[in-house]
């Protein structure tokens, strides 16, 4: 009876405690529904979230707080609140809360999608403006899209000439693949069969990274649950990033052996020329495969 007064007592301290604090930091805040101890709003948002969302916006207005277990949320729920964010206010509001899965091997350090507006974002920016995204590099990716289109078709007129099944989703993974892979590195990935082990590989690959960073993980919002890894995401995210990693890191160490850099014809190219610049290029080994991989994602995430 005596260790449970006493955990009432904690447990009543705590609540005021939580009470006193926020009610001292909301008052810098938009306004939004009072959040229980420990567990914030979360029980106001319900399955469809949209709805919730909206529901909510109707009582606390276009910009309301939420506090989503430890994590303060701001809602932006009407379309002239969003381009006072977006516009006016872009540079003190660009930053984002980054998914406890992507602090693995640092990967939140030199990514274009996690990093702040600080120095080395704005040089990564400036690599794939200048370097990535030119007039140029977009007309050869238009002559990859045109031949990888007709490399399909042909091979479709092939199947159909010798009555052959074929699995149109694998196929149209494997060509979309395909294009990146040579917008990047020249290369065909994944041959077209349906079959293919190396596709199918690739496919889960990108496909199970992307979802682990969406599916809600309770360590984003209670990281004093960081050390146990309740959900196992960690886990799970550490084999596929290591897949992931060994496919880009091979792919780079075979063409760095190959010694055919010369004129830069794709990104990969590009990048390992500025890799090796001795004008002080700020560009590392490591920026290099992470712009990569997050590039060759973000390509593929509309593909499923």
């Amino acid at each position: 009876m005596e260790y449970l007064n006493i955990l009432v007592w904690i447990s009543l301290a705590w609540a005021c405690l939580h009470v006193l604090t926020f009610s001292r930091f909301s008052s810098k805040l938009p306004p939004g529904p009072f959040p229980l101890p420990i567990f914030g709003n979360i029980f106001k948002l319900g399955k469809m979230r949209h709805k919730s969302l909206a529901e909510l916006a109707e009582t606390y207005g276009p910009l309301m707080t939420l506090k989503l277990g430890s994590l303060i949320t701001i809602v932006v729920s009407s379309a002239n609140m969003a381009k006072e964010v977006l516009q006016k206010h872009d540079q003190h509001l660009s930053a984002r809360t980054i998914p406890d899965v992507m602090r693995l091997f640092n990967n939140h350090e030199t990514s274009l999608i996690w990093l702040p507006a600080t120095h080395k974002w704005r040089n990564l920016r400036q690599i794939c403006a200048s370097q990535l995204f030119t007039t140029k590099r977009l007309n050869d990716s238009a002559r990859i899209r045109f031949t990888k289109v007709m490399d399909l078709m042909d091979y479709v007129q092939d199947s159909s000439r010798s009555r052959r099944v074929i699995n149109i989703g694998q196929i149209i993974f494997s060509t979309t693949l395909n294009m990146i892979s040579n917008t990047m590195f020249s290369m065909d990935l994944t041959p077209l069969d349906s079959d293919s082990a190396h596709a199918q590989e690739y496919k889960a690959i990108v496909w199970e990274t992307m979802e682990g960073i969406a599916r809600p993980n309770i360590v984003d919002y209670f990281p004093l649950l960081r050390p146990f890894d309740p959900q196992g995401a960690r886990r799970r995210a550490t084999i596929l990033f290591k897949k992931y990693d060994t496919i880009f890191e091979t792919i780079i160490d075979k063409r760095i052996q190959s010694k055919e850099q010369g004129d830069s014809k794709d990104l990969l190219d590009t990048l390992l020329q500025l890799l090796t610049q001795e004008n002080g290029s700020t560009l590392s080994h490591f920026d290099m495969k992470t712009l990569l991989k997050h590039l060759s994602t973000a390509l593929q995430k509309n593909q499923k």
